[in-house]
């Protein structure tokens, strides 16, 4: 099962020292070495006939010096092949080398580490460390330059899930440094619904995000850090009483919408996220909460730890037919439950980034498109990703048609990697023909531009997917 994975290559000039030297020097230690260490065993074996023991002395010690320089030259080519730092639930695993140092153990658990703290070069960010300091043992010091800048984000995300009380203050500064050299954006949250897009489509305004350590909701609710931000609104790491870490979504409506449309805004977003919370399914994440304070409206999400399927599709690449499937079932059930409550529900917002794989290899749906409605209504500008919108929501229409539209176009990029085309129908055998047939035209027939055209319900689906997965399963 899938577990939240963040991995990069360290880049360390000492390695690619070492390893270039290895390669120009190969045909001494990978072929001549050999080559007259066979001859030396040549040489014991004639001078054993002839017990001339001082001769056999001096063939077997060069023997073994060249089979020490071999075996040793093979044994840090093999080293030097450790070059991924990684960084999971469990820990940290480092890299062989890492700066100018060896690191003789690699895996540093979160529980035996008693701080992570920056050193930023505030003249240039390129020569910032990340120190991990251990409760027994040295400390390690993480260069930047040696890492691939979308990692920092991630990692500095990483340690303050899984080891909160090692997380120190200057990692925000860190952060900060890294954000304003335009190394990276946000992209470490495990849904990325509040992207550029939305600083794009709106006109300048006076929101600012809410700062680390500031409370809300008659203090019970702390602010950890900020995960993304863009436009009007903000995703944030919070804290519940100091303990339980939760998601906050944040939304303003601009002053420039009049007081009707303002007012009516905020009811439909009150409505609905009132109308979530009362959702119980397994595979949809919880809503908390929903709350205004000042001219900002909140929801309040269970965090759920996992790797969103956007993220699984860049590091990983395509995934396999029958993993998708499996995945596809899994959403496809959740939808059913939305589609067929009393009141039903429409999603509106189902994209890959929205989609988490827990780390027990359960898929959750993380978020609704309750927020991108309240902005879409008080400024009459349409919020979301156009390359998984139905033609008919993008008009202002959106039914349950419009869900399995996106759910189409979700599929299409787990088995392409591939971002679909907006306002088109997908076929993912045009990019990888290895699909098969029937996922393709399933696909095929989920985005079709006419709602008639579509499966109408996601009851009239499942089947069809149950069939085909159980096809993988055999094969």
């Amino acid at each position: 099962m899938a577990e939240l994975v963040v991995k990069t290559k360290a880049k360390s000039a000492l390695r690619n020292v070492l390893d270039r030297g290895l390669s120009v020097t190969f045909p001494l230690w990978g072929i001549v070495a050999p080559i007259l260490a066979l001859c030396c065993i040549g040489g014991v074996v004639s001078y054993l006939q002839q017990t001339d023991f001082e001769k056999i002395w001096e063939f077997v010690e060069f023997l073994l010096a060249l089979l020490s320089f071999s075996v040793c030259s093979l044994l840090l080519k093999r080293l030097l092949t450790y070059d991924t730092l990684t960084v999971d639930k469990q820990g940290v695993k480092l890299p062989v080398l890492m700066g100018s140092s060896i690191n003789v153990k690699t895996y540093i658990a979160w529980k035996s580490i008693d701080s992570v703290k920056a050193i930023v070069n505030s003249t240039d960010i390129d020569k910032s460390l990340i120190t991990i300091s251990r409760k027994k043992g040295r400390t390690v010091k993480i260069p930047l330059n040696q890492l691939e800048p979308e990692f920092v984000e991630q990692f500095l995300l990483a340690t303050q899930m899984w080891a909160p009380s090692a997380y120190d203050a200057s990692l925000e500064n860190l952060q900060l440094a890294v954000r304003n050299e335009a190394r990276i954006t946000a992209t470490a949250s495990h849904t990325d619904l509040w992207e550029e897009e939305l600083g794009r489509r709106f006109s300048p305004t006076n929101y600012v995000p809410l700062e680390t350590g500031k409370v809300l909701r008659n203090s019970t609710l702390q602010v950890v850090r900020q995960l993304a931000s863009g436009g009007l609104s903000a995703l944030y790491l919070c804290q519940v009483d100091g303990k339980k870490l939760v998601v906050l979504k944040e939304a303003m409506i601009p002053n420039l919408s009049s007081e009707s449309v303002q007012e009516k805004a905020k009811e439909l977003f009150e409505r609905e996220s009132r109308l979530l919370m009362r959702v119980e399914h397994s595979g949809i994440v919880r809503i908390l909460d929903c709350f205004a304070e000042g001219e900002r409206n909140y929801m309040l999400l269970e965090y759920v730890n996992g790797i969103d399927l956007h993220q699984m599709v860049q590091q990983n690449g395509p995934q396999k037919e029958s993993e998708v499937l499996e995945w596809a079932l899994q959403i496809a059930l959740a939808l059913k439950y939305l589609h067929e409550r009393e009141e039903p529900i429409i999603h509106r917002d189902l994209t890959p980034d929205n989609i988490v794989l827990r780390n027990d290899g359960k898929i959750v749906i993380v978020d609704f498109g309750a927020a991108n409605e309240l902005i879409g209504n008080a400024t009459g500008t349409f919020v979301g990703k156009h390359a998984f919108i139905a033609p008919e929501q993008l008009r202002g229409k959106a039914t349950v048609q419009s869900d399995i539209y996106a759910f189409g176009c979700t599929l299409f990029y787990l088995l392409t990697g591939v971002e679909p085309e907006a306002l088109s129908e997908s076929v993912p055998r045009t990019v990888n023909e290895k699909i098969s047939e029937e996922l393709s035209e399933l696909v095929e027939t989920c985005t079709k531009l006419e709602c008639t055209e579509r499966y109408q319900t996601i009851a009239q689906l499942l089947p069809v997917l149950r069939r085909l997965a159980a096809q993988t399963r055999v094969s």
